[in-house]
Order: C-alpha cells, then structure tokens, then sequence
C-alpha cells in the first residue's frame, strides 16, 4: 500500500515517551499522550475511542500493541472490505511461550510460528480450525477492523468500569456491530504474531467479569441481549454520533470524562470502591437468575428472559421494577424458585465435579487442534511462579463454577414459566432446548427425570455443523416447535444464529 494511504496512530495512555517509538517517529502521523495519573489503572477502550475520534481513514484496525505483521497486512485488510464493505473483520494470531524472546529482540516469523508456538496447526491457528469452541480458541483481541462511521454510530468502545483493566477488547464492538447487522468474518491467510511477555494471561492484572476464559461477561450479555449501544458512551464519540460540530481540539476535551482519572485508581479498583456508571437509557445492563436486566432513567427493571419480547409472554408476569440494583435484584429472588438456597446450593454442588472433568477433556482436545504442527514445546515455568500460578489458576476453576451455575440459575426459571404456561400440558407447546456443555446436558436431564421440566426435549450440540443443521431444521418445521438455546451454545456459533434468530422465535437462555 503507498505510505499515503493508511495512517499510524500511538495512543499512549500516561504521559511516557516511549523511545522505542521515538526511533520510528517519521512514520508515526499522530502521537497523544493521555496524560492519565500514573495511579490510574489502564483503560484501554478510551484509548480505541481516542483512536476512533482522531482518526482521519474510513476504516480503523485496532491491533495488539506488541504484535509483528507481515507484508500486505494492510493490503489484505483493505481487500477484505473492497469485496464486502459491511464487515467487522478480525485476525488470529500465532502466540509463542517462549521466554528466551523476551525482552522482545526481533525474532523472525518463522521463529514465532516454530518451536514454543502455543496455536500453529498446520500453518494456520488451531482457532481458525475449531469447529466446537471458536470464541474461546480464537483470539478476539488480536486485530479487530471495521469502519469509522459503523463505529461512531454504535457509540464506539464502551467506556463501563467492567472494562477497565485486562478484561477488555475490540470484540465488544464486534458483537455489538454484528447485533446492528454487521458481518463479522476471519481473514483466512492473513495473521499476527506475537511473543511472550510477563501478565499476558491476565496474572498480576486487574480482572472484570469475564467467563474464566477472560471473555468479558459484560460483552457477551450484549450478544444475548442484541444490544447495540455501550452501557457508557464516551461523550467525544457521542458529539460525532449525533453530528455536533465540534473542532479537534474541542473533540480532545470531551475524551477524558472528569470521573474517569479518580475513579479508576488502583487502590478503588482493590477495594471494589469504583462506581459502576451506565448511560441512563432503556439499555440492557445484564442478567440475574433467569431475569434480564435494564436500566430505565433513573431506576432499573427487569423481566424473565422469555417474558417479552418473546413467544412465551403471559398476563400474569410483567416487569418487576425498582429504584436500585439490590432492592430489584431481592424482588427477583422472592419470585424466582431457582433463588432458594436449596436450589442454589444444589445447583452448585452439581457443578465443580463435572465442570473439572470437562475442563480437562477440553484441554486434551485442544492438544490434539495443534498435533503435527509447531507447538509441541512447551516453555518452563520457574519455581518461583509455580505458587501463584496455581492460585490464579484455582481462581480461574471458581469463576467458570460461577459462570455456569449463574447460566443454569438462568435457564430453569425460564423453563418453569413455559410450563406454567402450558398448564402442564405435555402437547401444549412442543419445546426444543439446546445447550452446549454436558454438565448443563446432566443437569438438566435430572430435573427432567424428576418431573420439572418433563415437557422439553434436550440436546447437546458440539459442533457448528450439527448446530446449523438444527437451524435449518426449525426453519422448514411447520408444527411450531420451539427453540431455546443457552447462552453458552449462543455465544460458539451466535454469527451463524443472530441472522435467523427473529425468523425463528429463538429464544436464548
């Protein structure tokens, strides 16, 4: 591409100079310092937003700081979108453990893609090849492109203290573009690379709500939801959303919302003391035992997922509301069976031993992704890490606990609902439930076997394929069955699901 084509921004977010920039600063078009207290945690979506405001190009790539590219790297980029201009496109990335690259000492690619390369498959990554999990096997915030106007008019980065820290990336854009009808497809040939580095697992980092495999929970209940806009919108982004003519310099002064350098301070952060602020909007915010969320002015409200909108809403339940968070979520509770501490209690016990089980097979599959390539070398760990990796590792196990049990709490009350509906009726509504995990498949199979959710049909899907294939099926079916599908199902394979989900009535749980 000529050099007058594509410009380069560095958006740093304290106030360093870095000289390892400054050796290249012919090639650098704009350079801000955010000038952010050196006590304030990073916040890297308001380092996209300051991208996205400054940007002059039609299209942004916001890309791994620390990754190499290729030749034609922007080529193929610019390529992609002169075939298909409503794109959000991404690319994976090739990822060394090896330690003895680091400090980062310019090593060739076939060095990163050889000996302690984590994902090479063959000359591809083991996530462009996973059929069963790609969400998690692929890395989402590698490289991530779209157009400058789509970004804008989505509100751009979401500026919600959930992403303040490791837990955070372009992909929450990305499923939010793919909620307003973007298509969101992986270069095929064309990737980064990248070598090992201290904290790039998220260990010794600040860590929002994500799922256990460090996906943001905040995003993916957008996926759910079909949320469109950020939960916090940053007021720069927000004048050139609505057109305000505002000057750079103006635009500049809009990007720090005045909170932002106090309230994201480590010291908070540790203490939980941060406020959680949300644009004051009938947005979708999150999901509580089996209720979805939304923030209504100055209050909150709430409803069962399959409640409205949906197929399965009924005179007898409306919306619970409440001017705070706790008081709504104690109104939830008192309505909701899957509430009790006998339902929870039970629900968790069920989860830790089939859940370990589970993880470990999953580990044993991926190992087999990257056979009879490049990855066979693992690099060392010192003894002096062994201690906390356990414990951040132990850390990890309890958050995936959570995360499932809190998507099973979610779906038994839904289910409870359709049931009442139907009037226990076996023939009243034929009901199809899929889900992803076969401890959700186990659990839900004992509540049927004991008579609370007798009326469904349940299936496991671990493929994309056997997934599309339902889908299909549900279209050409006349009889009106209906589809849940749980969030865990819906996150693999939602590119596939999101366009047919109004055609269908498909409802996730």
């Amino acid at each position: 591409m000529p050099r007058d084509d594509f410009e380069v921004l560095v958006i740093e977010y304290h106030s360093r100079v870095a000289d390892a920039i400054r050796k290249f600063e012919d090639q650098v078009d704009t350079w801000l310092l955010l000038e952010m207290p050196e006590d304030c945690y990073y916040h890297k979506h308001v380092m996209y937003n300051a991208g996205i405001v400054l940007a002059h190009g039609e299209i942004c790539v916001i890309c791994d700081s620390d990754a190499m590219v290729k030749p034609g790297f922007i080529r193929a980029i610019v390529d992609a979108f002169q075939r298909d201009s409503g794109l959000v496109l991404h690319l994976d990335q090739f990822r060394n453990n090896r330690r003895d690259l680091y400090p980062f000492n310019f090593p060739s690619f076939e060095e990163v893609a050889g000996e302690g390369c984590a994902n090479n498959a063959g000359g591809r990554t083991a996530g462009m090849l996973d059929t069963r999990d790609p969400i998690h096997s692929r890395n989402y915030g590698a490289c991530m492109c779209a157009r400058r106007a789509d970004l804008i008019a989505i509100g751009g980065a979401d500026e919600h203290v959930d992403f303040v820290g490791h837990i955070c990336g372009p992909y929450d854009m990305t499923f939010r573009l793919v909620n307003r009808g973007r298509k969101e497809l992986w270069h095929p040939t064309e990737f980064m690379y990248h070598t090992w580095h201290p904290g790039q697992a998220g260990m010794d980092n600040y860590l929002g709500p994500h799922d256990g495999h460090h996906l943001s929970t905040t995003s993916l209940a957008a996926l759910v939801s079909r949320r469109v806009a950020p939960l916090l919108e940053n007021p720069a982004v927000r004048a050139l959303r609505e057109g305000a003519p505002s000057s750079t310099d103006a635009l500049l002064r809009q990007l720090i919302r005045a909170e932002g350098p106090t309230e994201w301070r480590r010291d908070k952060l540790e203490r939980g003391a941060v406020v959680s602020r949300t644009d004051e909007t009938d947005i979708h915010i999150g999901f509580h035992n089996g209720y979805s969320i939304y923030r209504r002015g100055r209050g909150y409200a709430a409803h069962l997922s399959v409640v409205e909108p949906g197929p399965f809403s009924s005179s007898d339940r409306g919306w619970l509301e409440a001017p705070d968070l706790d008081e709504l979520r104690q109104r939830m509770d008192a309505e909701n069976p899957a509430g009790t501490s006998v339902v929870a209690l039970f629900t968790r016990l069920f989860v830790v031993g089939p859940l370990a089980v589970e993880l470990l097979m999953r580990r044993a599959q991926r190992g087999l992704l990257t056979q009879g390539g490049a990855a066979g070398a693992k690099s060392r760990t010192p003894l002096s890490d062994l201690p906390r990796r356990f414990l951040y590792r132990l850390g990890q196990f309890a958050v995936k606990c959570r995360v499932l049990a809190d998507g099973l709490f979610h779906i038994v009350p839904n289910l409870w609902h359709i049931r009442r509906l139907a009037g226990g009726a076996r023939g009243a509504t034929a009901i199809q439930v899929l889900v992803d995990s076969p401890v959700a498949e186990r659990y839900l199979r004992l509540l049927r076997a004991l008579g609370a959710v007798s009326f469904v049909k349940l299936e496991r899907v671990a493929d994309r394929d056997r997934f599309c294939r339902i889908l299909g099926d549900a279209l050409r079916d006349e009889s009106g069955t209906r589809l849940l599908v749980n969030r865990g199902l819906y996150f693999r394979y939602y590119a596939d699901a999101v366009p047919l989900r109004d055609r269908l009535g498909l409802v996730v749980l």
